[in-house]
């Protein structure tokens, strides 16, 4: 057997550590693109996240709300199975009804989710129209007839005026 010098032994020992160091990057960079098309970062994935409610959770911050971790590990992984966004979306309705979505459908039952608050205000709306006329009308009946009822006349009430004003003057 042929002996290798000192310098050519450390060639080829770099050489394989070389190459066993590139095999494992490319084994991974593999394997890390069958597991996982999809993260958290990916477009589609926010575009499912945006639209789910998780159970009152969506607003909580995910390093801190188990709930949250959860939802999103199993969107990416359903995703990652090739599952659409409307599969997926179904998914959750058919689990939690409409109360998985953000916001209600737009068919059915849940047309009366948008329209009740509409519905709602423009009553209230109204009531208090209806409110404020009949105190701003209650209020002028009642100036007339107490004038009346009083039986003061139109000078008297001038003094009277000018003597609450005289008054204020004084206090304020």
């Amino acid at each position: 057997m042929k002996e290798l010098s000192r310098r050519q032994m450390i060639k080829c020992s770099l050489a394989v550590i070389a190459t066993i160091i590139l095999i494992d990057l490319g084994v991974n960079e593999k394997s890390v693109k069958a597991k996982g098309k999809y993260d958290y970062n990916s477009k589609e994935f926010k575009s499912i996240i945006n639209q789910l409610d998780m159970q009152g959770h969506a607003d909580h911050d995910i390093s801190t709300c188990s709930i949250k971790k959860v939802y999103y590990e199993e969107v990416v992984e359903a995703l990652n199975q090739g599952q659409s966004e409307k599969e997926i979306l179904q998914a959750y309705v058919d689990e939690y009804g409409q109360a998985a979505l953000r916001t209600p459908a737009t068919d059915g039952s849940g047309l009366i989710a948008w329209a009740i608050p509409v519905i709602g205000f423009l009553l209230g709306a109204i009531i208090v129209g209806f409110g404020i006329k009949k105190l701003t009308k209650k209020n002028r009946d009642s100036d007339v007839t107490v004038a009346e009822m009083d039986g003061i006349t139109e000078t008297e009430r001038e003094i009277m005026e000018i003597t609450f004003e005289e008054e204020r003057r004084k206090h304020f």
